[in-house]
């Protein structure tokens, strides 16, 4: 076992020994025994062994079946021919190891070179002596001074009382070792970092959960591995159609594609908004009634709703579903006259697109952020992650946010190609308001993170089988809005 690492359940049958060995380091096998102890069965969650051992789609033999789950670290033996289960616990420890070879794709030097001529360009344009939002922001307003209105109006991050957090962790905290809360599981940095919060830190035993909408990259789920593995943590995967996903992404890409709005690129994410109706079902399911999310408020991207026409800089809101019924509407006003000016987004996306809309904005979210009671150190998160936990970055780009989403290389791309500014520039300014940041050392970090991922780019372009050449030449047409 000293040579197996990462997330991993095994069953191996032995046929020499007549046996089966059953194993994992997460806590992903839950086994049952028949009344009659005949028959055996093995599932990654106890949801499911329970279907198999109850109600209508029980096994003939398992009905009120013996289960158990196999905890992490824990090995078993079954013996085929009696029948009896022993258990002991195992050892194991490896790093996982970093795919040797990544494959490379060729990249236009045209457009790389045509990408540097806008990049020069950018250097005049007009940024707050403060931050680093420039005059394309939506909304935006210069003092006399020069500092933006975004810097005046800010509000500065407050931390809710970490004996708080203690408090309710504490009672609810298991005694058995068995999941005493949920955590929503990207695979990013932030939500790897809650992980080993909770478990280390705090002591609890999180079930952690991923949706895979089609765009969680192979690099999320390799350190989703290492984190579960090393932590023992039992992680349950909630697919989607993948392929029926990436056609809707796809349909939904080139419909921008024909007619380019700012104010539309959060459409090609609306798949992954489920992940909070998935939320809600895994804790009834479960009877778990705290959930966790690591989001952070330095993340947050009024931008997005300013090119929609909203102005979002007086909404805080921590839980999308909160934001006030006028702000519903106006979203879906503006959301529906585009629509109706572009009648390419009348496709078979349309149903997942509305049922996205009432996850994320309708749905009642009943789950706490951890980054509420704690500080946010990049910092700390980055040294903790990589030296602990051997966690690894992408080949593309030295940051370490949004490496596990397949889609933000390509919308930044969009954002900072049209408007000369990202999501890198309204994160790194929320840091330098904290005072977490200077601006020289902003300026610096975004004039690196800007760079086009075109690696990641074009393997997007691929997974919905969309043009790459042909989209990035659309995408360079589009009205600079720093010319």
């Amino acid at each position: 076992m000293a040579r197996i690492y990462g997330e991993t359940s095994i069953a191996v049958f032995l046929q020499q020994f007549n046996v089966m060995i059953l194993a994992t380091n997460t806590g992903s096998l839950h086994l049952a025994h028949s009344k009659g102890g005949s028959g055996f069965l093995f599932t990654s969650e106890s949801e499911i062994t329970a279907r198999f051992c109850g109600g209508d789609k029980a096994i003939a033999g398992f009905d009120d079946a013996q289960r158990r789950q196999l905890k992490a670290g824990e090995i078993a033996v079954l013996d085929i021919a009696t029948g009896e289960l022993s258990v002991a616990p195992m050892q194991s420890t490896a790093a996982l190891a970093t795919p040797a070879v990544s494959p490379k794709l060729a990249v236009q030097r045209r457009i790389e070179d045509k990408s540097e001529r806008y990049r020069l360009a950018l250097t005049s344009m007009r940024r707050c002596t403060k931050c680093l939002l420039p005059q394309s922001m939506p909304f935006i307003a210069y003092d006399a001074e020069g500092v933006c209105n975004y810097c005046t109006d800010y509000k500065p991050w407050k931390k809710r009382p970490e004996a708080e957090l203690r408090e309710r962790l504490d009672r609810i905290r298991s005694k058995d070792g068995s999941p005493d809360c949920i955590v929503a599981f990207s695979g990013g940095r932030d939500s790897s970092y809650g992980l080993h919060v909770l478990k280390e830190e705090y002591g609890m035993t999180p079930l952690t959960f991923s949706y895979d909408w089609g765009m969680v990259t192979d690099l999320a789920r390799r350190n989703q591995a290492r984190m579960c593995g090393k932590l023992g943590i039992e992680h349950i995967w909630i697919s989607a159609d993948i392929k029926q996903k990436r056609a809707h992404i796809r349909r939904n890409v080139l419909a921008w594609l024909k007619k380019p709005d700012l104010g539309l690129i959060p459409l090609f994410m609306a798949g992954d908004k489920e992940v909070l109706w998935h939320a809600n079902k895994l804790m009834e399911s479960y009877k778990i009634a705290d959930m966790v999310f690591c989001t952070n408020d330095l993340e947050k991207t009024v931008f997005k709703q300013g090119f929609l026409g909203i102005d979002a800089r007086e909404t805080t809101i921590h839980k999308p579903s909160t934001l006030p019924l006028a702000g519903k509407f106006a979203m879906m006003a503006n959301y529906g006259r585009r629509f109706i000016s572009n009648p390419a987004y009348f496709n078979r996306s349309m149903p997942d697109t509305l049922f996205a809309f009432f996850s994320y904005y309708v749905l009642k979210q009943d789950y706490f952020s951890l980054f509420d009671f704690m500080p946010w150190d990049e910092n700390q998160i980055n040294d903790t992650l990589i030296g602990r936990y051997g966690w690894e970055t992408a080949k593309d780009t030295k940051s370490t946010w949004r490496i596990g989403d397949g889609t933000a290389p390509f919308y930044n791309y969009i954002y900072h190609t049209v408007t000369g500014f990202s999501e890198y520039d309204t994160f790194r300014s929320n840091q330098i308001r904290e005072g977490t940041l200077t601006r020289e050392a902003a300026l610096a970090l975004v004039e690196e993170e800007n760079r086009p991922r075109w690696d990641s780019i074009r393997e997007y372009t691929q997974m919905i089988n969309i043009d790459f050449d042909e989209t990035i030449r659309i995408i360079d047409r589009i009205p600079k809005l720093y010319l």
